[in-house]
């Protein structure tokens, strides 16, 4: 350091301790203002002031809004029995089979009415198409006619509504309730459009714990068409981000479960499951029975990649291989076209007892999202 530097540190020291002096001596002129505690006398007591959880945790995937997609499988293989009378763990003859893929767009939307730290209130619905192809049949059998049925593709329309309910600073309630038309039909058509007398209803009720920002559990109980027919069953919530916020789950079990590795705050990758499905009514048949439904359910191994393309703006990318877990028919005119339940444990017969094999799947969909 040279010498004129080393003095013009020296002057800048000066300076500032001198100036420091200055503004730190006490005005012996002034007198302090004896405060005047009236001014409090009309102040009202609130009370205990009551803090409620957030409905989040940090880092996990950013809620969509609004939701455009396409879906698209390869190819599996379909085998079909006849149409018939069949116990759910019979052994039934399946000589029929075809190649079966699917595709269609998906829309779905999730948008806040309200938004209160004690209250939080969401509605929604979704629009989701599989537009069916199988290879052609020449012999008219009941494999045949099967597979007529279902080239028409399957639509399903829902509109669901979400409540969170804080009960304190850790505990809440989740409410979530869905009404959905699946079937085999056509909108705006007078003869094959979907009725509402086939409306299927789902609920979940949960309630749950969050101890801290980073974790969020619960048990619950869900009234669910997802195995493709009703059913009954528990459910377990555990949202989680470890200490570095690197990595965490997302599970909703037994719907969906995935691991999940933030990459930074624009790219998260997530690997798990999902299990969807839905009761869907086939509409006109050239069957005997017309009051089938296809109970439709699969499992979907998947990775998951989310990118922010721009704010709000996300895309996701999957990718996998669904597991088909069920692709059975079941007549209702035993039962006054009502549903009814067979849980994991009936020995109510299918129409239909059919199996589906494996099938890759891809799905592209871009998002308006909520941190």
């Amino acid at each position: 350091m040279s010498y004129i530097s080393f003095k013009k540190i020296i002057l800048i020291t000066l300076v500032m301790n001198f100036t420091n002096v200055i503004f730190s001596q006490i005005d012996s002129t002034y007198q302090e203002e004896e405060e005047d505690y009236s001014m409090y006398d009309d102040v009202e007591d609130v009370g205990v002031i009551i803090t409620y959880c957030s409905p989040k945790i940090f880092d996990l995937s950013p809620n969509r809004f609004i939701s455009v997609g396409y879906d698209l499988t390869g190819s599996g293989t379909l085998k079909t029995s006849n149409e018939g009378s069949y116990k759910p763990d019979e052994d039934v003859p399946m000589l029929d089979q075809s190649k079966l893929n699917y595709h269609g767009v998906r829309i779905n939307a999730n948008i806040p009415v309200i938004s209160l730290s004690k209250f939080v209130w969401q509605v929604g619905g979704g629009f989701n198409q599989a537009n069916i192809a199988t290879n052609k049949i020449d012999s008219v059998n009941d494999h045949k006619l099967l597979l007529d049925e279902l080239d028409g593709g399957l639509t399903s329309i829902n509109l669901n509504t979400t409540l969170f309910k804080p009960l304190g600073e850790k505990n809440f309630l989740i409410l979530q309730l869905l009404a959905e038309q699946n079937g085999n039909y056509t909108l705006g058509s007078s003869s094959n459009g979907p009725n509402i007398g086939n409306t299927k209803y789902s609920g979940t009720l949960i309630w749950g714990k969050r101890p801290h920002d980073r974790l969020q559990w619960g048990v619950g109980l869900s009234r669910t068409y997802r195995a493709g027919e009703l059913n009954y069953i528990p459910v377990i919530m555990y949202n989680f981000t470890s200490e570095n916020r690197k990595w965490g789950t997302e599970i909703l079990f037994p719907a969906r479960a995935a691991y999940r590795r933030k990459i930074n705050s624009r790219n998260i990758l997530l690997a798990g499951f999902e299990l969807e499905g839905g009761s869907y009514r086939l509409y006109n048949t050239g069957l005997n029975a017309q009051n089938l439904e296809l109970r439709r359910s699969e499992i979907r191994l998947r990775l998951d990649y989310q990118k922010q393309l721009k704010g709000f703006v996300w895309m996701g990318i999957q990718a996998g291989v669904i597991l088909n877990y069920s692709y059975n028919i079941d007549d209702l005119t035993a039962t006054n076209n009502s549903d009814f339940y067979r849980g994991f444990f009936g020995d109510q017969t299918y129409t239909f007892s059919n199996t589906l094999s494996p099938m890759p799947y891809v799905n592209l969909t871009f998002n308006l999202v909520s941190k």
